[in-house]
């Protein structure tokens, strides 16, 4: 292909109909995997944090593909890129829930702007001391550096900010525990070679003074005004007496007992050891006038406390006194004499993996599928009168789970995608057009050419 003419002045950089051309592409790309992550998360999020999890990635690809260009050229296409990305990704955020993407959305343009600056960096380097070659293997080490995970969590950070649980709480209210969940040790006990706590417990544990029980007696449950019974095991006449005597002595309860517990377990079936696969407590809960049973479904949702709750296989609240408030059919909250209660007919929403994402790392604010610790601190705190910060950093959750308006979240995200498509029509057609009188912009500067010059022109 023949080149252009020796007269002629470099093309501007902003004029570039194949700049214009690759950022749009690059947005398409960045945004279809947003939206393909947000699908297979059923639009849980109202944030554009799905959208940054390939970022790093694709720039360095674009950064070797560009490496041929001039400099001007590659900047002008990181930025058309990263604004066109940021721009359509921010109305999609918008139009799923998102209420303030614009911190984030501002750290990611940033975070991504490093990114390409060091990327790009890195490939000149290479190409300039060992040609094309070395640049393509400078890239691949690149990808190759952002694929380990202190690379990514440094990159986490500066985009998302901090994602770990907030500080342990100063004051902690002591909570007596009494469960046959394995979410103090793990199954195997304490000396267990594999024994830890759960994420679950270790967040609470931050926040409360928890002091576990065997047996529910007066002298186990003593002052202490408030409790977590979470599917325990089956308790003698006497416990669930103690019990009632101590709520209704002005002792406040959070109980989560499961009709149908779906706790994952590799001891085998009949082992002690395993929690009771249903509920045990329906004597004393009758005798408060509380009835559950069984429902074959899945459901996650909102409960009357900062975050979202995610049940798995719950029950179904079936009846409650009427000085009960109760929240659809998965929460009551019961005054019992001078105490309180609070009843979720689900324990497994204490294990992890029912709200952590995948990885070591899912329970992270940017990864993780609900807030279940939070909810039950908040739970707790409301039972104790107590009003603190939630235990995990906020996400901004999608309730209705899906783009609520179609239509206006089509043209919130396509809006800026279609604005750079006609740009890019635009300019193609200005580049074939031969005037008779043929104005070129380079820098500010206006060149005007005679007709008999035109021949020469771009």
């Amino acid at each position: 292909m023949a080149g252009p003419s020796p007269d002629a002045p470099p093309e501007a950089t902003l004029l570039k109909p194949s700049l214009v051309f690759a950022a749009l592409i690059y947005a398409l790309i960045e945004l279809g995997f947003g939206i393909v992550f947000s699908v297979s998360t059923n639009w849980q999020r109202a944030e554009p944090t799905l959208f940054f999890i390939t970022r790093p990635w694709l720039l360095v690809v674009v950064a070797a593909l560009a490496a041929g260009q001039e400099t001007r050229h590659r900047i002008a296409l990181y930025a058309a890129a990263l604004l066109l990305a940021g721009a359509s990704e921010t109305g999609l955020a918008i139009g799923v829930g998102s209420t303030n993407p614009w911190p984030e959305m501002l750290r990611a343009l940033l975070a991504g702007a490093a990114v390409a600056a060091f990327a790009d960096l890195v490939i000149q380097i290479a190409r300039r001391s060992g040609g094309r070659l070395a640049g393509w293997l400078f890239a691949g080490a690149v990808l190759l550096l952002f694929a380990l995970s202190p690379v990514l969590r440094l990159y986490d950070r500066a985009v998302i900010g901090p994602t770990g649980a907030l500080p342990p709480s100063a004051d902690k209210p002591e909570l007596v525990l009494m469960t046959s969940l394995p979410i103090i040790w793990g199954e195997n006990g304490a000396f267990g070679p594999d024994s830890r706590p759960s994420i679950t417990y270790q967040l609470l544990a931050d926040h409360f003074a928890i002091r576990p029980i065997d047996a529910a007696t007066p002298q186990t449950l003593g002052r202490s005004r408030l409790m977590l019974l979470a599917q325990p095991r089956a308790l003698a006449p006497e416990e669930l007496v103690a019990i009632d005597a101590w709520v209704r002595g002005g002792g406040k309860a959070l109980i989560l007992t499961d009709p149908q517990l779906v706790w994952p377990s590799r001891l085998p079936l009949g082992d002690p050891r395993r929690p009771p696969p249903v509920g045990l407590l329906a004597p004393l809960l009758n005798h408060w006038g509380i009835g559950m049973e069984r429902q074959p479904s899945r459901h996650e949702g909102p409960l009357d406390a900062p975050g979202r709750l995610a049940l798995l296989h719950p029950g179904k609240l079936t009846r409650t006194p009427p000085s009960c408030t109760q929240r659809g059919w998965f929460l009551a909250r019961c005054p019992i004499g001078a105490g309180e209660v609070i009843v979720i007919p689900d324990a497994d929403l204490l294990h992890d993996s029912t709200w952590t994402g995948q990885g070591p790392r899912g329970w992270e604010r940017h990864l993780r599928r609900a807030d279940n610790p939070s909810v039950v601190a908040a739970l707790l705190d409301s039972l104790a009168g107590l009003s603190r910060p939630p235990i995990l950093r906020p996400v901004q959750w999608n309730t209705a789970r899906s783009p609520r308006d179609v239509g206006s979240v089509f043209w919130l995200t396509a809006a800026p995608l279609l604005a750079a498509f006609f740009a890019w029509l635009l300019l193609l057609v200005l580049r074939r057009r031969r005037p008779g009188t043929n104005i070129l912009i380079h820098r500010d500067v206006l060149l005007e050419r005679d007709k008999n010059g035109a021949e020469n022109g771009p």
